[in-house]
């Protein structure tokens, strides 16, 4: 039985909220269960479990996904440990034998692969463009081999033609070298620069992938047997000595990053392979060192995902920094524009982090005024909330009261406060940038298993969707008709490492958010998120035509586009009037409950 249908197996014998209960104390409400969240401080019950889903989700602080996941980060176990224990609980079989067995064919074929992606590189002509990256970054032709770089071809079956025959189709994809698509199975990465992962012996066990052009700009390998990403940091094996040394680690997010330091000589670097920090990768830095110093690009390093990662390691006892450098620079940059002791300086200027979060808050908000006061307060609770240390929360309450020239008591009152009545609940939780959509409504509803993808898909594709959405309808666009879609497309989303999109997929299954009128609600979403969207594109491409038909003089082509154009433009202003008359209708008399849910926490 492949790992895949292991899992399905314990997910479809365990009962999720008898197993959630055993650590939070739930109650019934309506179709789920609720209880005070474990993993940040719950002033009043955020948190979600519905057992015929098989998903939880904290409407506090966003966290959610499905039975392994909560065993995963209650007991800060790895998914292969915490699906073996679920697995003795169940019945179901996943002897060890066996799994050591496939480790060692997997490693055989990451080594392979790892290999002939070096060779690819090699190739003067073949790697060609990745050699021109790589060498225009600073890594010259030794450092290929030191850092076992390489480049995957373009085409979509490179790595299933040259080792299918040697080590099977399955195998290949239980290694995560193949994605199953509705044709067949085809090459994970395509055309792009490889940065082999290695694990704590310098073996390697997965890959990233970057591409020249195109999203996702970066790709890593999905979870199997020898890769979590969730539990694994880029370079800690080439890092480790040096970060015990030091007692303190630099935190990074991209590959590049980390090899750039390690050449300069800064070698307590690790990458966090983005900046949704992970408990496990804050478990595994707390075995090390007892500081890190987050060295994130300055325009991502404020961002939900960041603070939320600083916010753990804070929270599992380490001290943490935040590295400041011009807005233009990163690690990277700053490195070969400047020297080495240009980034030691600022690993060594490194500011607090909390009062890093600070700074940039009223770098955007301004706090000379009312607006821009209440602004700040609003934005600084969620992180405030996040924080368990009671004195580092004393620390920032009097931060902010400083410059927010307000008494420090107010100020503690108001962040301890439950949130204010908002109209809308966010897109997946605190500090979540985008607001809920049209498209959150589509998902919504397919998630839920109120709209099947056959009738979505009859009208939109996944490239009708934004790119942060779009895995999550890709997912749902391949998924089996099943009354668990939502878990099917949670563990798919962990298949593919898209470990950051689980808590968005488990919010969009259990927010509290009802439609009056489903065939109403998908009507209005489909016209708000498809297919007006879809005609304003078509006009910008013909407006795009029309200029080049005129500088190319072909004035019969430039006629047609331009009665193209007044034919679109009217079909654009008639949506836009339809959309201002109809209004999102559909999910009105489930406002309050979702109201409620934004206020959770």
């Amino acid at each position: 039985m492949a790992l895949r249908q292991d899992v399905q197996a314990i997910k479809d014998r365990l009962d999720l909220v008898s197993l959630v209960s055993r650590y939070v104390t739930l109650t019934k409400s309506g179709s789920s269960h609720k209880g005070r969240c474990p993993f940040h401080k719950d002033d009043t019950p955020s948190f979600m479990v519905n057992g015929e889903k098989g998903l939880w989700h904290c409407f506090g602080c966003g966290e959610g996904g499905d039975a392994i996941g909560f065993l995963m980060k209650i007991e800060k176990l790895s998914f292969m440990e915490a699906a073996q224990r679920l697995a003795e609980e169940t019945g179901v079989s996943l002897s060890s034998s066996r799994e050591d067995g496939e480790r060692d064919a997997l490693r055989a074929v990451i080594a392979a692969v790892a290999e002939h992606y070096a060779g690819n590189l090699a190739n003067t002509r073949l790697g060609a463009r990745a050699r021109s990256y790589l060498e225009s970054r600073g890594f010259d032709e030794p450092s290929w081999a030191r850092y076992g770089l390489g480049y995957a071809a373009p085409g979509w079956d490179n790595v299933k033609r040259a080792f299918g025959s040697r080590f099977g189709a399955e195998r290949l994809l239980q290694a995560g070298l193949l994605v199953e698509g509705e044709k067949g199975t085809y090459d994970r990465f395509r055309d792009r620069t490889i940065f082999p992962i290695f694990d704590l012996s310098g073996r390697p066990i997965a890959f990233g992938g970057r591409a020249f052009e195109g999203e996702p700009k970066y790709l890593n390998s999905p979870t199997t047997l020898l890769f979590d990403k969730s539990r694994h940091l880029y370079g800690l094996h080439w890092a480790r000595d040096a970060m015990r040394a030091a007692g303190h680690a630099v935190l990074v997010e991209g590959y590049t990053d980390v090899l750039t330091l390690h050449q300069a000589g800064l070698e307590n670097v690790v990458g966090s392979m983005g900046t949704s920090l992970t408990q496990g990768q804050a478990d595994l830095l707390g075995r090390l060192v007892r500081e890190v110093v987050i060295a994130y690009d300055r325009d991502t390093a404020g961002g939900a995902g960041a603070v939320r990662g600083m916010q753990i390691l804070r929270n599992s006892g380490l001290d943490v920094r935040v590295a400041r450098y011009a807005e233009d620079e990163d690690p990277d940059s700053l490195v070969r524009k400047h020297g080495a002791g240009a980034m030691r300086d600022a690993v060594r200027d490194a500011a607090p982090f909390h009062r890093f979060y600070l700074e940039s808050l009223v770098t955007r908000c301004d706090p000379k005024t009312v607006a821009g006061k209440e602004q700040i307060l609003a934005e600084a609770r969620d992180f405030y909330r996040g924080v368990r240390s009671l004195p580092l929360q004393q620390e920032i309450a009097r931060g902010i009261a400083d410059q927010l020239d307000l008494p420090p008591e107010g100020v503690a009152r108001q962040l301890a406060a439950r949130p204010a009545r908002r109209a809308e609940p966010d897109g997946f939780g605190p500090g979540a940038a985008d607001r809920w959509s049209p498209e959150d409504d589509l998902l919504a509803l397919l998630l839920r298993g109120d709209v099947t993808w056959s009738r979505v898909g009859a009208v939109a594709t996944p490239e009708d969707f934004s790119p942060e959405r779009r895995p999550i309808v890709e997912a749902l666009a391949n998924a089996p008709q099943s009354p668990r879609i939502s878990d099917w497309v949670v563990e798919k989303l962990r298949e593919q490492g898209l470990e950051e999109l689980v808590d968005r997929a488990s919010y969009y299954a259990l927010a509290p958010v009802e439609f009056a009128d489903v065939e109403r609600a998908l009507e209005d979403a489909l016209e708000y998120a498809v297919r007006g969207p879809r005609l304003r594109r078509k006009l910008a491409q013909v407006d795009v035509a029309i200029q080049a038909a005129a500088a190319a003089g072909d004035w019969d082509e430039w006629a047609k586009l331009t009665r193209d154009q007044q034919m679109l433009a009217r079909e654009v202003a008639q949506a836009t009037e339809r959309d201002a008359r109809r209004g999102m209708h559909g999910r009105d008399q489930g406002q309050a409950q979702g109201e409620d849910a934004a206020e959770a926490g």
